[in-house]
């Protein structure tokens, strides 16, 4: 059984909202805790997560910072600085598409929580309303940047 407090944490994340506690302790059960260290870089821009990486456990993460804060860059430009309760790789998660920024830890490193595109495709079977909460974020996110 997960732990309570990951699954109230992960319960108060918008990629995650509305799902029963049940759902959400199947989804903390799925995931794994990383830590990085500062400057350890969480995602690289550009990798590739298609093919059999996605088999990998650790492939095409997505990371929920629990601690900690990191920089997003896009083509070596800072875009934004993420915290905890903040997340980074949904895209890449949902379609295995290339990274599309480079995020490092910050001066105080980061714990994030971990779910690999592997698990996420098991818990999509076994529980496909996971799948409404995020495309209601990747629908929200689609919007504000065609409003940009």
């Amino acid at each position: 059984m997960s732990d309570k407090s990951l699954v109230e944490f992960l319960g108060g994340i918008d990629l995650f909202g509305g799902l029963s506690h049940r759902v959400l302790e199947r989804v903390a059960d799925r995931g794994t805790m990383r830590e990085f260290a500062p400057g350890a870089v969480l995602v690289a821009e550009g990798e590739a997560v298609s093919g059999f990486h996605a088999f990998n456990p650790r492939g095409a993460e997505l990371s929920v910072l629990r601690t900690g804060s990191a920089e997003v860059r896009i083509g070596g430009t800072v875009v934004t600085t993420v915290g905890p309760g903040d997340y980074v790789g949904e895209l890449s998660l949902v379609d295995g598409g290339p990274r599309t920024a480079e995020v490092t830890a910050g001066p105080d490193g980061v714990t994030a929580f971990a779910l690999s595109k592997w698990a996420f495709e098991q818990l999509l079977d076994s529980h496909p309303e996971v799948a409404v909460p995020m495309l209601r974020v990747v629908v929200s996110r689609l919007r504000e940047a065609e409003r940009s």
